[in-house]
């Protein structure tokens, strides 16, 4: 395993104020355990009092200053890990909205911060000693580091805001249960007991796409796992995810990637692809 997968850094107790330096590789989210300490986040936007775990997707990371006496600890993220780490179980809707968007979790009290303390360190030791490295053992402890700060991270929104929010989080909920049974976005509207084009002008409007490209979109990335981590069949893939054969699926594939199931097995089945990144780019990003 190589830092491909994920990447750790740390920033000790700042003698004066300082902007951090980040050694991430691109495409890579960042989340920060910041341990003491002040931590000024964009232009004087925000201030941000530690202990607190803090967490900015791709591309949406601020200016950081770690003011006098702050200490910090920094997790570069793959889309991959990220992905690993949510997993597709129904609940894991909940994790997928939370790493949609930055959050701040604050860790004033003394049992989740241990926990918290803990899984980064034993995130740390794992990473950054290459014997006893292990992709599964790490996706796990970040599981748990989301399920923490999901516990924590109240967002604060208006009346309209938590409706839309709990429309779309319903429909992503039964998403995850029915999208190999390829539902009509009608019968998952029907679901919800609302009409399909007020589904239609949530999702659009909070994630810029129909409620029928969030679904293919969940398609189109688990099938993406299955031919990156196993050797199953095209057949057997096909199956699973609810295709009638393997000619189909490869058809949906290559509309949804414009790359063959075979031909994008092969891409990622080489160690440090160059265009890996790009190719998996989006994962964590459904719906």
């Amino acid at each position: 395993m190589n830092k491909s997968y994920a990447t750790a850094q740390d920033e000790s107790e700042a003698l004066h104020n300082r902007v951090l330096r980040f050694r991430l590789p691109d495409g890579f989210s960042t989340l920060l355990l910041l341990e003491q300490g002040e931590l000024l986040v964009g232009e004087g936007e925000q201030d941000i009092i530690g202990p607190a775990l803090c967490y900015w997707p791709v591309d949406q990371r601020p200016t950081l200053c770690l003011k006098a006496g702050a200490r910090a600890r920094i997790l570069g993220l793959s889309d991959t890990i990220i992905l690993d780490s949510i997993g597709a179980r129904a609940e894991s809707v909940h994790l997928r909205m939370l790493t949609e968007h930055p959050f701040f979790a604050p860790l004033q009290q003394p049992a989740p911060l241990e926990q918290i303390m803990a899984l980064v360190h034993w995130f740390v030791t794992e990473l950054t000693e290459a014997e006893i490295q292990s992709p599964m053992s790490l996706s796990a402890q970040l599981r748990l580091i989301f399920i923490g700060a999901l516990r924590l991270h109240h967002p604060e929104k208006g009346d309209n805001g938590m409706e839309k929010t709990h429309i779309l989080r319903q429909f992503r909920h039964l998403v995850e249960l029915h999208y190999r049974a390829h539902w009509p976005v009608a019968d998952y509207a029907q679901k919800l007991g609302i009409d399909y084009d007020r589904l239609h002008r949530t999702c659009k409007r909070e994630t810029g796409r129909s409620p029928g490209e969030l679904v293919h979109e969940r398609l189109t990335a688990e099938a993406k796992v299955r031919l990156e981590k196993s050797g199953t069949p095209l057949k057997q893939i096909a199956a699973d995810l609810g295709f009638p054969d393997a000619t189909r699926f490869s058809h949906f594939f290559k509309r949804r990637t414009d790359m063959a199931p075979g031909a994008y097995r092969a891409i990622v089945s080489r160690p440090d692809g160059e265009d890996l990144i790009e190719l998996r780019r989006g994962f964590s990003d459904w719906p």
